[in-house]
């Protein structure tokens, strides 16, 4: 009976091993979830068995569903391959064509801001002969040993205040001429670098004045067509890599709101003449900044609990918040909503009284498909849970060591085992208990008597 009691104690230690087992799990190269900007990590499914049909997702801080190799990433062989920006930061996780999911890992991006930033006055890459640019190095922290220097288009690399450009204080003042068309930054003693500006003074007659630094996504941005170092009326077809897209009598464009999709190649032309071609650079809002449809408020306010502690978890929805539910991806990589298995939905507010299987990743989703932010939710264990003593000699002290790690991660399986522990002690003391005797024993033993 004690070998019987072990044998479904291990098969029901196995059952659940085989549960928690998923078919996939998320390999990322270097392993680590932070990032700095321009760093690249590998990601990778590795899935037991037949690895078709598997691809890696991502669920953004923006609240953007989407798979390796569309708009971010690059398959090579069987892994996704990026090259980060702020704007990656958010869940990753393998998918199956059926619906499977693997674990899920936050990467977080972090801004790698130079040490110095190049400051261009007036703020544009194209200017006219003789117009005047002051060019400055904005440091952080001790601005000594810092300079401007350039790679003009003749390919001489020199700084400022040697055969060109004036030092004024901090500022590098310049008094353009065509020869002085070239890449310009600064660069300190031990070699570090701002970012660089191209700066373009043409031959011809006509110039377009568009920014020369990064513009933020939301800004209003004005392009003008200048003929002649001063804003002319004549009407100007603006081009945008190659194609026209505006016809403005004034000679000025402005878009109200630019977006990434707005960052390219412009040029203009007019009746006089055409302009040189110049870079426009659109950089992503902060992230701290951006509107979603929706987004996920977690309260209270933070992603660290223990177990059997309570969070509430809502979506605040911009306009109709029908359709809107909390849904999320846990650690076991079961893909459900509130109120189905988990999570007690009262009002807008899905309620959740938390066990350590509910770790993972949860978010807003609309019927639609549309996604809020993601929060990644980690449950802790509360501490040891006090076990009876076992009553059946068989479960010595090294099978609880065995189990421990199993215990921790799953009360489950702890309710199991004390279940088979009661089960197996009753049916021993069942055994080992001594029959009651019936009429004939009894007659018998008269007769023996006598």
């Amino acid at each position: 009976m004690e070998r019987t009691c072990l044998q479904l104690l291990l098969l029901s230690t196995l059952v659940y091993c085989s549960l928690g087992q998923g078919g996939a799990s998320l390999s990322i190269h270097p392993d680590r979830s932070q990032f700095s900007e321009y760093e690249s990590v590998s990601l990778s499914c590795e899935v037991q068995g037949n690895s078709a049909g598997w691809r890696v997702v991502r669920n953004t801080e923006r609240g953007i569903l989407s798979e390796c190799n569309t708009d971010w990433g690059k398959q090579q062989g069987s892994s996704c391959i990026v090259s980060l920006i702020l704007s990656d930061s958010g869940m990753y996780w393998c998918e199956s064509g059926s619906g499977e999911h693997s674990n899920a890992v936050n990467i977080t991006v972090h801004d790698r801001s130079p040490p110095a930033s190049l400051s261009v006055s007036p703020d544009r890459c194209q200017f006219s002969e003789y117009e005047s640019v002051s060019l400055s190095c904005e440091v952080q922290g001790n601005s000594a040993e810092w300079r401007v220097v350039r790679n003009t288009s003749r390919g001489i690399l020199s700084e400022c205040n040697t055969d060109w450009g004036k030092q004024q204080g901090s500022s590098c003042n310049v008094s353009l001429i065509p020869s002085d068309s070239g890449v310009y930054w600064c660069l300190s003693g031990s070699g570090e670098h701002s970012n660089a500006v191209h700066i373009t003074v043409p031959v011809g007659a006509v110039i377009l004045e568009s920014p020369a630094l990064p513009v933020t996504e939301g800004d209003s941005v004005t392009l003008r067509c200048r003929y002649q170092g001063t804003p002319s009326d004549l009407t100007a077809d603006f081009y945008k890599d190659g194609s026209l897209i505006r016809t403005e009598t004034t000679g000025e464009m402005t878009i109200p709101a630019v977006s990434k999709s707005d960052e390219g190649l412009y040029k203009c032309t007019n009746s006089v003449g055409e302009s040189p071609e110049s870079w426009m650079t659109v950089t992503d809002l902060s992230l701290s900044d951006l509107s979603l449809l929706a987004s996920l408020i977690v309260s209270p306010d933070r992603s660290q609990f223990f177990e059997y502690e309570s969070v509430s978890l809502s979506c605040e929805v911009q306009g109709n918040s029908a359709g809107w539910r909390v849904v999320r991806n846990s650690e076991r990589r079961n893909l459900s909503e509130c109120n189905t298995d988990w999570g007690k939905q009262q009002g807008s507010s899905c309620i959740v009284s938390l066990i350590t299987s509910d770790s993972g990743v949860y978010w807003c989703e609309s019927g639609s498909g549309e996604h809020s932010n993601a929060v990644n939710i980690t449950v802790h264990d509360a501490g040891p849970t006090p076990i009876p003593s076992p009553a059946v000699p068989v479960l010595s002290m090294s099978l609880p060591r065995l189990l421990c790690s199993l215990l921790v991660g799953s009360p489950y399986l702890l309710v199991t085992i004390i279940l088979l522990v009661k089960c197996c002690r009753s049916r021993t003391q069942g055994e080992t208990r001594i029959p009651r005797k019936t009429h004939q024993d009894q007659l018998g033993d008269h007769v023996e008597e006598e």
